[in-house]
């Protein structure tokens, strides 16, 4: 019971210890990613071009002119939810892809196992603002080209956290001591 790890905010700053020469070191475990050099540039390739056009195709929807669609609210939620979600992936993603093949166990927890839950929300959120904005444009019978791209934007997000689910549950990750 002693020996049990303390369940505060940041329980891995007591991993964090000062060495004989003054300078503090990481003294807890890491993972590492399971697989070749190959691999694993393509699982950082794979999930940084996720990552980027989930960011462009969420941040263009925003800038587009659609009209009636800037006054509903269950257009508008989801969509909110979808920036904010977005914003969150692409900060883990940017996180675990800027260190190196061997990362931090707290590097880890935060970054690679939220990331593929942050997918399916980002996904979810996705297909729920295309499918408001879609009955409200055919309720409203007004859909025009900025309309259609608004739509088409919001699938490709949702398509693009699909994929980006499938590249990181195929990733495997050991622990290093």
């Amino acid at each position: 019971m002693a020996d049990k790890k303390p369940h505060g905010l940041r329980p891995w700053l007591d991993d964090i210890q000062l060495e004989d020469s003054g300078q503090y070191a990481y003294k807890g475990s890491h993972m590492k990613f399971s697989g070749d050099d190959a691999a694993y540039r393509a699982f950082r390739v794979k999930l940084g071009v996720c990552a980027a056009l989930l960011a462009a195709a969420t941040v263009a929807a925003g800038f587009l002119d659609v009209g009636e669609l800037d006054n509903t609210y269950w257009v508008l939620i989801p969509y909110m939810l979808e920036v904010v979600l977005t914003a969150a992936f692409v900060w883990a993603a940017a996180r675990l892809l800027l260190n190196v093949a061997v990362v931090r166990s707290y590097v880890f927890a935060q970054t690679a196992r939220r990331l593929p839950v942050l997918a399916v929300l980002i996904a979810l959120s996705a297909a729920a603002t295309a499918v408001a904005a879609a009955v409200l444009l055919a309720l409203r019978r007004s859909i025009d080209l900025s309309c259609g791209i608004y739509l088409l934007l919001h699938a490709a997000d949702c398509a693009c956290a699909l994929i980006a689910f499938r590249v990181l549950r195929g990733a495997k990750w050991e622990s290093v001591e």
